[in-house]
């Protein structure tokens, strides 16, 4: 039987933000206290697992005794490297900058398995995108931090001030988007249609690191170790998650699943099959899941549904629909 997927982030992202809070003269206590969150849990064990339900409380918390939006671009001066162990030593002993960024966004699963990092490239750009899984709350603090830190890294590592070159921003404009604008020091998009960091490739390229090939490899084994670990939930709730964070987007295929799980098609199709499924059989059951989600929580059209969950026309949604649910989505729908 699959185990359900625990959404988790590493424990090092509280203990950052209440530093945080301390250098504004605010005492984190109260707020961890009411997000069920236990400081000295995270101190002993900063390489931890917080549950994501947790961690968004506490954001919620943070931003309300604040009075700040922008109070996620604050805590990523309070993150170093060292915080993500193994993987921030992976990043220190890359041969350039822009792999070690790379890096950073191919094991991102070490510091939350919460939300899919995709990488976009052009030739002089690359993107950091953060994809959400359909029904798991992430606070849009935590994506500023997120983006802010791979800045913060970047510039402590030896980048120039201005490396970015645009953020992408799910999130509605704030009445001030100067904190933003001061921080990134780039064009910023509210109201986008994905949450990306656009990094200039040759300014980050051009910054040479340690460039350690056998301690890099040697790290990298131990990444791969720990997110083994940590993902013991089987290959098709993987899978599953992958696919619900970026169906919306685009029609994902079985290559490139295999790709962010670092497996080779063979691989993960063996893997499925000894789990008695199928990746057409999961994206079929993902595609319905996500279908009903929009059916029961949103009043968009059918035919923006079907469009959402990767059909190409709303009399073929209709009929695989009913097909999974014995009701059609209208019907679906009614109170």
């Amino acid at each position: 039987m699959n185990r359900p997927v625990e959404y988790t982030t590493l424990a090092a992202w509280p203990l950052a933000i209440c530093k945080a809070l301390e250098s504004q003269g605010i005492d984190p206590n109260p707020l961890l206290i009411e997000s069920q969150l236990n400081r000295s849990d995270f101190i002993n064990h900063p390489d931890g697992r917080i549950d994501i339900r947790q961690m968004t409380r506490f954001w919620e918390l943070v931003e309300s005794k604040t009075n700040d939006p922008s109070f996620g671009l604050k805590v990523s001066s309070f993150v170093q490297p060292m915080h993500f162990r193994a993987l921030g030593l992976l990043m220190l002993t890359s041969d350039n900058l822009e792999n070690a960024l790379l890096k950073m966004g191919k094991y991102s699963e070490l510091i939350s398995n919460s939300a899919t990092i995709r990488i976009e490239r052009k030739p002089s750009l690359i993107g950091f995108c953060i994809d959400p899984i359909l029904s798991v709350p992430i606070h849009s603090m935590a994506i500023d931090s997120f983006f802010a830190t791979l800045v913060h890294f970047a510039k402590q590592l030896g980048a120039e001030n201005h490396i970015v070159h645009q953020v992408e921003l799910f999130k509605n404009k704030p009445k001030n988007a100067k904190p933003w604008e001061d921080y990134f020091q780039a064009e910023i998009v509210f109201s986008a249609s994905q949450n990306c960091l656009w990094l200039k490739r040759d300014t980050l390229q051009r910054v040479t690191m340690m460039g350690d090939t056998k301690i890099a490899a040697y790290n990298e084994t131990l990444v791969k170790d720990y997110i083994l670990s940590l993902n013991r939930q089987s290959f098709s709730n993987r899978v599953t998650q992958l696919i619900l964070a970026q169906l919306e987007n685009s029609e994902i295929n079985i290559a490139e699943v295999a790709a962010q799980l670092n497996l080779s098609e063979r691989s993960l199709r063996r893997h499925l099959k000894e789990e008695d499924t199928n990746f057409r059989e999961i994206l079929q059951k993902s595609r319905m899941e996500m279908a009903k989600h929009y059916l029961t929580n949103t009043d968009l059209s059918i035919t923006q549904i079907a469009l959402k969950t990767g059909f190409n026309d709303t009399s073929n949604f209709s009929r695989a629909f009913t097909r999974w649910f014995t009701h059609c989505p209208t019907t679906f729908r009614k109170p």
